[in-house]
């Protein structure tokens, strides 16, 4: 935050972070592959392996699914020191697709769609 504040004189947004978080988990697994991404599998479980237990966006993982699972962070705009800046209200750790229904029974689930579920109500 400090680097991107010194270098543009704005705060980082949700975009600035995402991407930084992307290099750090890129980083991370090459890392474990030792540079050797050519191996495609190897390089694809080591994504799924790589735990981010810091990170500008909080903990952050890939589940079984290929999804992230991290922090939901609530926040509210308040000023301080003369700018308005997102304070956190509540923290949800290590939210998955999911939320709090069980993976299986909602995977059992007709996708979402314009039929599904039905509109009872509608003429």
């Amino acid at each position: 935050m400090q680097a991107v504040l010194a270098e543009y004189k704005v705060v980082p947004g949700f975009y600035t972070a995402g991407t930084y978080v992307s290099g750090m988990y890129l980083e991370a697994a090459l890392e474990a592959v030792k540079g050797k991404f050519e191996d495609k599998a190897a390089f694809v479980r080591a994504l799924h392996n790589v735990r981010l237990a810091s990170s500008p966006m909080g903990p952050i993982r890939i589940d079984e699914y290929g999804k992230p699972v991290l922090n939901i962070y609530v926040r509210k705009v308040e000023r301080k020191d003369g700018r308005l800046v997102n304070a956190i209200v509540e923290t949800f750790p290590e939210v998955t697709q999911f939320w709090n229904y069980d993976p299986k029974r909602f995977l059992a689930a007709p996708v979402y769609s314009r039929d599904y579920p039905p509109a009872k109500n509608l003429e």
